[in-house]
């Protein structure tokens, strides 16, 4: 596993204590040779998967997953992909659930990102612990709290915060396009798609740290820290507040 993927591993237990492992993702071009052990949907599983059930596989079981063309029990994905058109996609008719004006959902689908060109061919999941290529982002789950010092370490050096656009749907598009292509970090809320067929919890947020930004990403972390003004755990100052008990609790003990 490369140096750096094994110190974001560190940065992430020591400041963030996560309870899934980090999850590397690598756009594959034609040829690269995935990695070892890895399992596609159809040939391991015997069916198809979405990319985000891979997602949680990677970071729950400690598989390394990968998607071919072939593999992906989503259409959506295989857009973002660029390996199907999209025309029947941006007309907007699937927005339809969450939207009533046309205008709108042809405005809404148009909004996700994706590759026009099919320059990649394959998708590769791993848990970072388990890493055998170089990813081309890392995405990590956890809490609200735990998100927020992600927040902080990508902020270290850009100051004036983190963008972070989302319609609710179609988390995926980031990790397969948004973030290659934007290359900043990015905080996510799963989508419907997660939540029904990966499983991700009702608590859980992503955060995206692409590969340009590891080492920023692991000096803000180190550095907020070492400020002490905020860490994860949160520490409980109520804790240290004398308590207000009621005074007939104390008619038991005369002496206090």
């Amino acid at each position: 596993m490369d140096n750096q993927i094994t110190r974001l591993q560190e940065a992430f237990q020591r400041h963030c204590r996560l309870a899934t492992t980090p999850v590397a993702v690598k756009l594959a071009r034609e040829g690269e040779t995935p990695p070892p052990r890895v399992k596609y949907p159809l040939e391991h599983v015997g069916h198809r998967l979405a990319v985000c059930q891979g997602m949680t596989i990677a970071r729950t079981m400690g598989w390394a997953v990968a998607f071919r063309k072939e593999d992906h029990g989503c259409p959506f994905p295989r857009i973002f992909m660029g390996h199907v058109p999209a025309d029947r996609f941006l007309e907007g008719k699937v927005a339809d659930y969450y939207l009533d004006d046309p205008r709108r959902m042809r405005a809404m689908e148009a909004s996700y990102p994706r590759w026009k060109d099919e320059p990649y061919r394959e998708i590769w999941l791993a848990p970072v612990t388990a890493c055998d290529f170089q990813p081309d982002l890392v995405v990590a789950y956890g809490n609200p709290a735990q998100i927020l010092v992600m927040i902080h370490g990508a902020n270290y050096q850009i100051g004036t915060g983190l963008t972070s656009v989302s319609t609710g749907r179609f988390g995926c598009s980031a990790w397969i396009a948004g973030v290659p292509q934007s290359d900043e970090c990015t905080y996510l809320i799963p989508g419907p798609g997660e939540r029904v067929f990966a499983g991700t919890q009702d608590h859980e947020m992503s955060f995206a740290v692409p590969l340009s930004k590891i080492e920023a990403f692991i000096a803000g972390l180190d550095y907020v820290r070492s400020r002490k003004m905020f860490r994860y755990p949160v520490p409980k100052m109520p804790a240290l507040s004398e308590p207000r008990i009621p005074e007939k609790y104390f008619e038991i003990d005369p002496d206090q």
